[in-house]
């Protein structure tokens, strides 16, 4: 382990102005900023084009529409009108932007095209939020901006995560030098923070479980910081997400209304499957989002059926008066089914804790998200961990089941909160965090014939060892908490003389394997390579061995130097360090790193 100081995840030399926390989700889009040098809490923006001037919303949809002509983006957030004929709108597609995400109905859009849709959208946002500030802020083109991107916690693959950034970078640091485009925290951690600023006491553990659209993702941490003192947290696990939301309660109701339309497809001038979507908008949203409160004690949920006169009968697909009739209880199924992967996720969570953490108690569960502030599925969680709720878990007897206040907007709050923190008091929010998955280098390890029978090996004609190779030296263990200034592997290497200042190359492997069972080199599963590094060596310890007259040996030049791994909330770095020293170069990067293609992970 290494104490040397770093700065990850933010551009060195640069102080931005002004902050703005983007929380990218699967049905709706949250932004929230603050300005310098103050840095007050975080402000939301609440005007999108749209809505009427005195129109508020905290967030904007999260779909954009393409011209079915031209195919250039014709409208996005609320202008996108699904009843409007010949309309081309993208909603949903934040799924599948994973390379692991497995589409059901194999309907979905490829990664590609998702991967462009999200582009396109994110341009959108950037340039709503210029024209926002271009007449709210004075001089603002001269003002530097960052803006800072939360990440799903399901994205565990940092290929991935790179390959997000780069389109990032495209959308925003391409247009100014003023304005950069970061990743910030996990969606999970942001909503650590965000609760970690309410009003919660030092020593208190809190389990937060933040379900949006897409995903839910649940953290627990400790708060290690008291009242007025900067916010600090404890990671006790690695944060964990799963595809549990509102919108899979969408489909489900979709596909219902599609089987039943189908019987009566000539009585319709939209397709089933588009008069679905209208009806799965607008009122159905708010009577989903009132499911579990007295405004449903009515026997039926009764939707209007698009281009059907308001007298037509069409008891076959349930259709009475224009409005199609689906009971309650067929929206309860679809929230249960939920509800119950939710149970088995902050379960194994809980578990885990115990294993891990067996003196300590759980104090909170914190809600967050959409989908977590629905009175049904708190009503559930009261049921199931509450304070009268039957086997209950030992480290969590007198959990209290909480929402955070403005559910909806804790995940870009706690962005802005945690950089801001850092950039006023110069206090990072967690100390260390837990890597989702493990981290390590291929390399060639001394011959032992007790574990490396049948392993390729080479000879070191330089010293007559014998090495096995393709080997992994696992430097980072998933759950291991790792410091935020990340940890240094040792490098010595042997180099013939006249090569001392060639390149080195060096593979970075993963695993979401557990620990116990990782693999031990290459030709085992589960193992996959994430990148390689280029690492410059002019700069960095050298000595040349073997050098004098009478060595019968050959000369070579030992090279020493120390890679330092930086794990982010959801991505890696590194730096080069030798003799204590970081080494900074001008003209290039001392580590090159190019990145492997993301891939379906080995789970």
């Amino acid at each position: 382990m290494g104490d040397k100081e770093v700065v990850e995840g933010f551009p060195e030399c640069w102080t931005p102005d002004i902050v703005v926390g983007i929380d990218f989700g699967m049905t709706f889009t949250g932004v929230a900023y603050s300005c310098g040098p103050e840095w007050l809490p975080p402000k939301t923006i609440q005007r999108w084009p749209g809505r009427l001037p005195g129109e508020l919303a905290n967030k904007v949809p999260t779909s954009i529409e393409y011209s079915s002509e031209s195919g250039k983006i014709q409208n996005w957030g609320f202008k996108c009108d699904p009843e409007q004929q010949g309309s081309d709108i993208k909603e949903f597609f934040k799924l599948h932007l994973a390379p692991q995400h497995q589409d059901e109905s194999r309907e979905g859009p490829t990664r590609q095209e998702a991967q462009r849709w999200f582009q396109d959208y994110i341009l959108s946002i950037y340039q709503h939020i210029v024209s926002h500030f271009n007449i709210t802020v004075p001089q603002f083109g001269s003002r530097q901006v960052e803006f800072l991107f939360s990440v799903p916690t399901t994205w565990k693959d940092v290929r991935m995560v790179e390959e997000t950034r780069a389109i990032l970078e495209r959308v925003i640091n391409t247009k100014t030098p003023r304005h950069r485009a970061v990743i910030g925290l996990t969606e999970a951690e942001a909503a650590a923070v965000y609760a970690g600023n309410e009003h919660y006491m030092v020593d208190d553990t809190i389990l937060v479980c933040d379900a949006g659209g897409g995903t839910t993702d649940v953290n627990v941490l400790k708060l290690i910081s008291t009242r007025g003192e900067p916010t600090r947290l404890e990671q006790l696990g690695h944060v964990e997400g799963q595809p549990i939301g509102s919108v899979f309660i969408d489909r489900k109701i979709h596909h219902l209304i599609c089987q039943r339309l189908e019987k009566v497809r000539d009585h319709l001038e939209l397709s089933p499957s588009d008069a679905a979507w209208i009806m799965t908008s607008g009122r159905f949203q708010r009577l989903k989002c009132a499911f579990g409160t007295d405004a449903i004690l009515t026997p039926w949920l009764k939707l209007d059926v698009p281009t059907l006169e308001p007298t037509l009968d069409l008891p076959e697909a349930e259709i009475y008066n224009g409005q199609m009739h689906i009971a309650w209880d067929q929206i309860k199924d679809c929230f249960d089914l939920m509800v119950n992967k939710m149970y088995t996720l902050l379960d194994g969570h809980i578990k885990r804790m115990h294993s891990k953490y067996p003196g300590d108690q759980i104090t909170y569960l914190v809600l967050s998200g959409g989908f977590g502030s629905s009175p049904y599925i708190r009503q559930c969680l009261i049921d199931r961990f509450g304070s009268s709720a039957e086997n209950k878990h030992p480290n969590a007897e007198d959990m209290q089941i909480l929402l955070a206040d403005e559910p909806q907007l804790v995940v870009v709050h706690g962005l802005v909160l945690d950089r801001i923190q850092r950039i006023k008091r110069g206090v990072v929010t967690f100390e260390s965090r837990c890597a989702p998955v493990s981290y390590g280098i291929m390399c060639d390890k001394l011959y032992d014939p007790n574990k490396h029978v049948g392993e390729p090996v080479r000879l070191d004609p330089r010293d007559n060892n014998m090495f096995a190779v393709n080997q992994i030296d696992w430097l980072i263990i998933q759950g291991s908490p790792i410091p935020y200034t990340g940890i240094t592997k040792d490098f010595q290497l042997k180099v013939d003389p006249g090569r001392e200042n060639d390149h080195w190359k060096v593979q970075i492997v993963m695993s979401t394997l557990p620990p116990d069972i990782l693999p031990y080199n290459m030709r085992e599963k589960g193992v996959q390579k994430v990148c390689c590094l280029d690492i410059s060596v002019d700069a960095v310890d050298k000595k040349l061995k073997n050098r004098h007259w009478y060595s019968m040996k050959p000369a070579f030049w030992r090279t020493v130097f120390e890679v330092k791994v930086v794990v982010g909330p959801a991505d890696l770095s590194f730096q080069l360090w030798s003799k204590d020293r970081r080494i900074v170069s001008g003209k290039h990067e001392p580590i090159a790193v190019s990145w492997m293609p993301a891939q379906g992970l080995e789970e």
